[in-house]
């Protein structure tokens, strides 16, 4: 998931609720029982408008258009005013300036008793990766079902990718994920009525476990602009601009994209946006201060940087369903990325180009390809932006909370709750 910020705001909100009407219609009518149940979300941590934080906002934003009643709990909502769900803030107002990070435990404990007194018979319980396991124990001791996010790829499928990148570089992994927090991680979805999960190796590393009748797949998506400007005319022999938006980190690929950009094409520039990690810089210094690479850093005007691009290009080892893809695809950016990098949009065949960050060769010869055509760009772009319209916001939103309520349902009629092995109850 990037730690960027979207790029529109109250006026793309404003322009999804007339596609939310058009396409609420189409939505699974099994969902239609969960408008008059509440869908009481907790994200513990400061839920601001970035990140993971604007995925969670997003989903809520649009299924509360859609006629569903989510609400969010968290320590502090950044501008919540304009949002059409319910806020709970720990530290409204001027309780806000308060130190998140020198306070966490203390807020979090109020955050979570807030929560879990606000539950009433009938809630569901959405849970995002920054709740602990006990909120999902005293959960399953009042039995109210419990729904959560995976995010990311399962840390235990997560772990063995990203320790062997680190090896290669010869630096020790700097990924965080511990046997602990994979143990941690394990127990809070054996708590779980549902989970879900954004991509194909979660899917497949979960139907081997007893968690294969409570998975969901599901995607992200983005905000997909109604119109898009008219792009500059390129000046005559002006580099065709390849764009990585994210956090450049070993996770992403970024290591495999500049050793390859040190063989790359002439005629072409690579526009990196978003905060480094320390051995990025380090390892590659030489290929940053090149002359055919340009970094923006952390930047909240992202769309300039869409408007200004020719490709898209995600090298990830491993993600959970992109938001930068689904970025890049909405403003008409044809993308090259990894498997991990195309997500769900990747599922559709002939809408990314598809490609295995460790084989250099290939690499560079589609970003030959792409430099060299420009009648490509626009073709493979124009597929993209296409393909993007149907993870709108406005429709992947809604579908997660019908995909609930029909989930629920299932699994109530066959018995599931009380009887399948390894079940919460």
């Amino acid at each position: 998931m990037p730690c960027l910020p979207p790029p529109w705001r109250a006026c793309r909100v404003r322009a999804a609720t007339g596609r939310i009407a058009r396409h609420r219609t189409n939505q699974l009518h099994a969902g239609a029982r969960l408008t008059g149940v509440g869908m009481r979300t907790l994200y513990t941590i400061p839920c601001v408008d970035a990140g993971v934080g604007a995925t969670c906002r997003s989903i809520l934003r649009a299924a509360t258009m859609a006629g569903y009643r989510p609400d969010l709990f968290s320590s502090r909502v950044q501008r919540p005013g304009g949002e059409p769900y319910l806020t709970h803030q720990t530290l409204p107002g001027l309780l806000g300036r308060v130190p998140y990070r020198g306070f966490g435990p203390i807020i979090d404990a109020v955050t979570h008793r807030r929560f879990l007194s606000a539950l009433n018979e009938g809630d569901i319980a959405y849970l995002w990766p920054s709740v602990p396991l006990p909120v999902y124990e005293k959960l399953a001791e009042r039995n109210i079902p419990v729904v959560a996010e995976a995010v990311n790829t399962l840390m235990s499928v997560a772990k063995p990718i990203l320790d062997a990148a680190y090896e290669g570089l010869g630096l020790a992994p700097a990924h965080a994920i511990t046997e602990a927090r994979i143990l941690d991680q394990e127990r809070r979805f054996a708590l779980c009525d549902a989970v879900f999960v954004p991509n194909r190796i979660t899917e497949a590393a979960m139907a081997a476990t007893a968690m294969a009748a409570r998975t969901i797949g599901a995607s992200f998506g983005t905000w997909v602009p109604a119109r898009l400007p008219d792009r500059p005319a390129r000046p005559p022999h002006a580099p065709v601009r390849f764009l990585f938006l994210g956090t450049v980190c070993v996770r992403k690929g970024v290591h495999l994209l500049l050793d390859a950009w040190r063989d790359a094409p002439p005629g072409v520039e690579l526009r990196i946006v978003g905060p480094m990690e320390p051995a990025i810089e380090r390892l590659f210094g030489d290929i940053l201060n090149g002359a055919n690479v340009s970094y923006a850093g952390y930047t909240r005007d992202v769309e300039t940087e869409f408007h200004r691009a020719d490709v898209a290009i995600l090298p990830s080892l491993e993600e959970g369903d992109p938001i930068a893809t689904y970025e890049s695809a909405a403003h008409g950016l044809p993308v090259l990325a990894s498997p991990a990098g195309a997500g769900r949009l990747g599922e559709q065949a002939g809408i990314i180009d598809i490609l295995d960050p460790a084989d250099k060769a290939r690499m560079l010869d589609r970003i030959g390809a792409y430099a060299a055509c420009e009648e490509l760009r626009r073709h493979r772009g124009a597929l993209a932006r296409q393909a993007a319209r149907e993870f709108d916001w406005a429709i992947v939103g809604p579908r997660r909370f019908a995909l609930v309520d029909e989930h629920l349902a299932r699994r109530t009629v066959a018995g599931t709750t009380a009887a399948a092995p390894g079940a919460r109850r």
